[in-house]
C-alpha cells in the first residue's frame, strides 16, 4: 500500500490535476513534536485513502527539514510557485471533519472533500484514531503500524543523529550498547512552577526499570537508565550524578510549540532527545505523544519492550484514563489554589476592616 501511494505521489506531485492535503505549522498555536507528527500520519492515512498528495511545512519553531527530512516521498514544498498553498480553503472545517472523523462520511461530504484542490491544516488527529470512511487501524498493531509511516515519510536531519551519537558515546562509552530509557513528561518546561514530584511514581517507574534491564542482561549500577524528561530541575540533578541508576546527556529539554528560533540548536535538542530515546533497547514511556513518537523513530526490538512508567504490566502508550487521571488531578490543585487565594483575600479583608 506505501509503496503504490509511493508511485502515486512521485508521479502526480506538480501534476496540473493534482489534490493536496497541507499539513502546516506556520502560525502561533501550533501542537508539540509527537502531536504534530502523529497528525501527519493520519493525514497520510488520508492521503492514500483519497488519492491526494501529502504536502508538510513547518516555520516553526524552524523549517521541518532541520528536524526530520522526507524519506520515501518529498513532501516538502518545493516547486510550486509562490503562494500556491496560502489561498483560503475551499470547504469548512467542519465539511473536512464530516469525511475524517466520526462524522456520517456521507457520500456528499466525500464529494465536496474531493472536489476541493487543496486543504491546509494544522491536523492533530491521533495516527490510529476511527474516521468514518478509512480502514481501520488494528489497536494490537498501532505501534507498529505507525513506524512504518513513520519511517515511510521521515528520516532524521544527519545533525541530530550525529549529536545522539555523541552524547550516547558520552553516556555509555565508544561501542553501541543495549540500555534502558526512560521518557518522563513531567510538564515543568515553560512554566512559571514547578509541578509536584510524587516520589511513590518514582519508585515504580525505577522498579520498572529494573525489571526490562533483568530481561536484556543490562546492569543498571553499571549502565544506568537514560532518562529523558522536561523536568528540568530534576534533568540538572541527574546530569551532576546526584541520583544513582540514571544518566542523562546535557540537554536543557524545551517543547517546540512555545518558541520561534532565534538558534535552531536548542530546538534540535528535542529531536536528539528523540534520537537517544529511540535507540534504547527498551523503554519506559508517559502518555505523551513524545513517548509514541520515540517508539515509532525506534527499532523493530523496542517496538516489543516498552512499558508506561506507572503500569510495568502494561505496553499503553498515551493512556486515555491515565490523561484524564493528571487531567483531575492539576483540575483539582487549580481549585485548592483558587480557595487558598479566597481564604487568605478573606482574612487579608477581616484584619482590614478590624
Amino acid at each position: 500500500m506505501l509503496q503504490d501511494y509511493k508511485a502515486f505521489h512521485d508521479a502526480n506531485k506538480h501534476s496540473p490535476y493534482a489534490q493536496y492535503i497541507v499539513q502546516t505549522c506556520w502560525h502561533r498555536h501550533c501542537e508539540g513534536a509527537g502531536d504534530r507528527i502523529r497528525g501527519t500520519l493520519f493525514l497520510l492515512r488520508m492521503a492514500i485513502e483519497y488519492r491526494k498528495i501529502l504536502i508538510i511545512d513547518w516555520t516553526r519553531p524552524a523549517p521541518l527539514p532541520y528536524f526530520l527530512t522526507p524519506n520515501q516521498i518529498d513532501w516538502t514544498m518545493t516547486g510550486f510557485p509562490d503562494g500556491f498553498f496560502t489561498e483560503n480553503n475551499t470547504i469548512t472545517l467542519e465539511e473536512f471533519n464530516a469525511t475524517t472523523k466520526h462524522g456520517p462520511g456521507t457520500d456528499e461530504a466525500i464529494a465536496k472533500f474531493m472536489g476541493t484542490q487543496k486543504y491546509v491544516t494544522q491536523g492533530v488527529r491521533p495516527f490510529e484514531a476511527h474516521a468514518t470512511r478509512l480502514p481501520r487501524i488494528d489497536p494490537k498493531r498501532a505501534i507498529e503500524i505507525g513506524a512504518c509511516y513513520f519511517n515511510f515519510l521521515f528520516k532524521l536531519n544527519s545533525t541530530i543523529v550525529e549529536r545522539g551519537e555523541a552524547h550516547l558515546r558520552q553516556l555509555y562509552g565508544p561501542s553501541p550498547v543495549d540500555y534502558v530509557a526512560w521518557h518522563w513528561r513531567h510538564m515543568d518546561v515553560d512554566s512559571k512552577k514547578e509541578e509536584p514530584l510524587i516520589v511513590s511514581e518514582l519508585g515504580t517507574a525505577m522498579s520498572c526499570a529494573e525489571q526490562l534491564a533483568g530481561g536484556i542482561g543490562v546492569d543498571l549500577n553499571q549502565r544506568p537508565v537514560l532518562l529523558v524528561t522536561d523536568f528540568n530541575a530534576f534533568r540538572h540533578m541527574v546530569a551532576r550524578g546526584d541520583v544513582r541508576k540514571l544518566t542523562t546527556p546535557n540537554i536543557t529539554a524545551k517543547h517546540i510549540e512555545r518558541g520561534w528560533a532565534d538558534s535552531v540548536g536548542p530546538f534540535q535538542d528535542v529531536f536528539v532527545d528523540l534520537y537517544i530515546l529511540s535507540r534504547s533497547r527498551c523503554l519506559i514511556t508517559s502518555w505523551s505523544g513524545f513517548s509514541k513518537l520515540a517508539l515509532w523513530m525506534g527499532s523493530r526490538q523496542l517496538l516489543h519492550c516498552h512499558r508506561d512508567r506507572l503500569h510495568c504490566d502494561k505496553a499503553t502508550v498515551q493512556n486515555v484514563a491515565r490523561r484524564m487521571q493528571l487531567r483531575r488531578r492539576r483540575e483539582r490543585r487549580a481549585l485548592m489554589a483558587t480557595a487558598e487565594g479566597a481564604a487568605a483575600w478573606s482574612r487579608k479583608e477581616s484584619v482590614r476592616n478590624s
